[in-house]
């Protein structure tokens, strides 16, 4: 069985760029809920370290530290700030209007846009910019409903913990094993 290093690539980010870091934002916006703010950034830490590291991970280019080390403390920078921006928004400014919602989510949207496709080299095809505008104000009337039920955020951050962790792993573990075999010529 032979899977394709980009196929695996691809589900090693969906866990460490994707799953976990909104498993992250959904606990740590309970922790603020709760009056343990800084307990929920530390979550959103750890989450973005381990999504720079899974964004350095690619078979499919050849390796150098340079564009590694950008890639590792850009993509750090970026989801740590994203979510913490998130976090503190929904936990200190109180609810203003559906609206004002989501025309911060969908400005958010955009600059999250422009920053992944502009300053951090990865490659979205330009239309889908609506898509994005959208999502984040989507997201964001979505989170500011969310703080209403507090554990099933909590709920919904264990399966995206679990799901994170299953795809890492899995894809990870296929991905050292097709490197061994290769290097020991099996």
């Amino acid at each position: 069985m032979d899977i394709s290093p980009e196929t695996l690539n691809s589900f090693l980010e969906l866990g460490g760029q994707y799953a976990l870091p909104a498993a992250a934002l959904l606990r740590a916006l309970y922790s603020g809920m709760r009056g343990k703010l800084p307990e929920g950034l530390t979550q959103i830490a750890a989450a973005s370290v381990l999504a720079g590291m899974t964004a350095v991970i690619d078979p499919s280019k050849p390796f150098d530290w340079r564009l590694a080390l950008f890639e590792l403390t850009g993509n750090t920078a970026f989801i740590g700030g994203l979510l913490s921006f998130i976090v503190v928004y929904l936990i200190r400014l109180r609810f203003r209007s559906l609206i004002f919602d989501g025309f911060v989510g969908g400005s958010l949207g955009l600059v999250a846009w422009v920053v992944w496709t502009q300053v951090l080299l990865n490659e979205w095809p330009w239309w889908t910019v609506p898509f994005a505008i959208a999502g984040g104000a989507a997201a964001f009337i979505a989170l500011r409903f969310s703080l209403r039920q507090l554990m099933r955020l909590v709920r919904i951050a264990t399966y995206l913990i679990v799901l994170g962790v299953i795809l890492m792993i899995g894809a990870g573990g296929i991905l050292a094993f097709q490197w061994i075999t290769t290097q020991l010529g099996m």
